[in-house]
């Protein structure tokens, strides 16, 4: 697979959007504490990082990215996972590991890669985690999943004072988008069955590509709140067919988040 990475700065306009006094925090996923294990034996555990590598708690796993090349050790032993290049990108490590089973037969491992663009009146940076499946005894790493961890896109910007009076100071259409996975505790046999949860929000209020904000009637008080997007906003179980992860249900797209 390719992974394109876009040089580019994401661009501040105006002013930023401040939130309303007396409205509600933002919704927020729940933070997920690790290590967790499901009845099966498999665990997923964090990683930590040592001297420019990500390492397991017993030091059996380390991942490091190179100049030119992604490199996993397994107890002292090093496989060259990729090679990277002004092509690909350079990735960053998802700190997490997945054990199956009680011993280390096979463990999946994360890379984080990042797409951004810059516009007029904003930008936008979307972030997604592809997981590899290392087999003792197999020279193959495959690909097993991808799936989106963050995304932020910035739109529109006050241009003079009619449009921030108009905007009451909140200049910029935001959407931010942020999914977790977690191992699925339910799950009694076979391998880890994985559970992905997102979160989409937009701020000032509810807002859609599809509708050309520059229309919209002076916002009011009661408009300066973020607001959850309930389609995008999504718990999928993923069960592994022996090759790759498979949705319980299909994700929606969300290009408004997730296609910068």
């Amino acid at each position: 697979m390719k992974h394109l990475i876009i040089a580019a700065a994401l661009c501040l306009a105006a002013c930023a959007p401040p939130a309303a006094e007396e409205s509600p925090p933002a919704p927020q996923l729940e933070t997920l504490t690790l290590p967790i294990a499901d009845a099966a034996g498999n665990r997923m555990e964090a990683l930590s990082e040592q001297a420019g590598r990500w390492c397991s708690g017993d030091g059996a796993w380390c991942i490091a990215v190179g100049e030119t090349n992604v490199t996993v050790t397994h107890n002292g032993q090093d496989t060259e996972l990729m090679t990277i290049d002004s092509e690909t990108g350079t990735p960053v490590v998802w700190p997490v590991i997945i054990r199956e089973g009680a011993g280390d037969d096979s463990v999946q491992l994360g890379l984080g890669w990042q797409q951004s663009q810059m516009y007029s009146g904003g930008g936008a940076d979307v972030t997604r985690v592809t997981l590899y499946r290392l087999t003792q005894g197999s020279r193959l790493i495959p690909e097993v999943l991808t799936w989106p961890l963050a995304a932020e896109k910035s739109i529109r910007a006050c241009f003079d004072e009619e449009d921030a009076q108009q905007r009451r100071d909140a200049c910029l259409d935001t959407y931010n988008f942020a999914g977790q996975l977690s191992l699925d505790t339910d799950n009694a046999s076979g391998p880890p069955r994985l559970v992905l949860t997102t979160l989409a929000t937009t701020y000032p209020g509810d807002l859609s590509l599809d509708q050309d904000s520059t229309a919209r009637e002076t916002l009011q008080e009661s408009d300066l709140v973020t607001v959850r997007d309930a389609a995008c906003s999504y718990r999928s179980v993923l069960t592994f067919n022996g090759a790759s992860y498979d949705y319980d249900n299909e994700p929606p797209v969300c290009e408004d988040y997730l296609e910068p």
